[in-house]
């Protein structure tokens, strides 16, 4: 064969160097194994992400599940049929079930047949009572615990200790009568100077004035430093009118309670009514050092210095009081007769015609 055919025959089959050089088996064993390479990095973080979603999943169903359990296994406490006038956190935790029942519960009404009940609902019932009793009265709701108490008393009419507070209360509700018949049976033991002088105070309302005067002898006896006794018995005696044993008694009451002002103008008061003057115009005279802004406690004084042959503190005390008070006021004080005496002055006659220049 010649060179010229060899050569077109080496041209037919000949192929480009740089595409045999690509598929080269070298070269494609190299790209066959990084895509087995990204394949596995992609697979990789598919499983990663897949086990995260996962945990996460599981995480949220075992909380809620978790927290379903939880409310499942509290019980749903009942709903409190609550009383008005009874907040319910001012109540012990142990003593919170009361307001659970309505009031009918604590009702001491029994058939009436064979004896009166005595068990653990009964017990109950007057410990239901009793609750509120005691927290009525706490908030001054008197009638309330009054009617609570009477009812503990009506369940278990011996149980002790429950005469005291009711009497107390009925002595709130002035109703002595109920309030003697209870205290006055209570046992020597329980006679404090508080019980005592309660009953003093409704005996001397029920105007049974021996038996006053005796309990409220026993609570000062008993605590000389308490003053309520001896403002007692400074009524108490003038109820009587023993002037001086209730002067004496003021007095007492007075040094043990010296800033009760409104007692001190009681007591000027009385000794103006039983005629002792002078004694009325040194009470009065420390009163208006105290009590600079009350006109009547200077006509007061006025009045009792003008019995006392004293014008010129009688004219101050009334220049003071006509500067407290309205001209009309003023006028009503003057012109009465005890201070006709007064009225000739010129100091007297000058207070007069200034009254009634104001008034016009």
């Amino acid at each position: 064969m010649d060179s010229g055919k060899r050569q077109h025959l080496q041209d037919i089959y000949a192929t480009d160097r740089t595409a045999k050089d690509d598929y080269t088996p070298q070269v494609s064993a190299e790209a066959l194994e990084e895509r087995k390479r990204d394949i596995r990095r992609h697979q990789f973080t598919s499983f990663i992400l897949g086990f995260l979603v996962l945990v996460l999943s599981v995480s949220l169903v075992y909380v809620v599940v978790r927290e379903y359990v939880k409310i499942q296994s509290v019980a749903p406490s009942p709903t409190p049929i609550t009383q008005e006038y009874i907040p319910r956190y001012s109540l012990p935790a142990e003593s919170q079930w009361v307001l659970d029942f309505s009031r009918s519960y604590g009702s001491p009404k029994w058939n009436g047949e064979g004896e009166r009940p005595f068990n653990v609902e009964w017990i109950r019932k007057a410990v239901f009572n009793l609750i509120l009793a005691e927290q009525a009265a706490s908030l001054g709701e008197n009638k309330e615990a009054a009617s609570y108490y009477e009812n503990v008393l009506e369940i278990l009419p011996n149980l002790e200790g429950i005469k005291i507070p009711l009497g107390a209360i009925y002595f709130k509700l002035e109703n002595f009568n109920k309030a003697l018949t209870l205290l006055e049976n209570t046992p020597e033991a329980d006679l404090t100077p508080d019980v005592l002088n309660n009953l003093g105070a409704a005996c001397l309302n029920a105007e049974a004035y021996d038996r006053a005067e005796s309990y409220l002898k026993q609570a000062i006896e008993m605590q000389p430093a308490y003053a309520e006794p001896q403002k007692n018995m400074a009524v108490l005696y003038k109820q009587q009118n023993r002037a001086d044993e209730a002067v004496a008694a003021y007095e007492k009451y007075i040094d043990l309670r010296p800033m009760d002002l409104d007692t001190q103008h009681s007591l000027a008061l009385y000794l103006t009514k039983i005629g002792r003057w002078e004694e009325a115009a040194i009470r009065l005279q420390s009163l208006t050092q105290q009590i600079t802004d009350v006109p009547v406690l200077y006509f007061l004084l006025g009045q009792v210095e003008t019995h006392n042959n004293r014008p010129d503190k009688a004219i101050e005390a009334f220049k003071r009081g006509i500067q407290l008070s309205d001209p009309n006021a003023a006028l009503g004080h003057m012109n009465s007769s005890e201070f006709n005496q007064l009225r000739e002055s010129d100091e007297f006659q000058q207070m007069i015609l200034m009254l009634q220049q104001s008034q016009k």
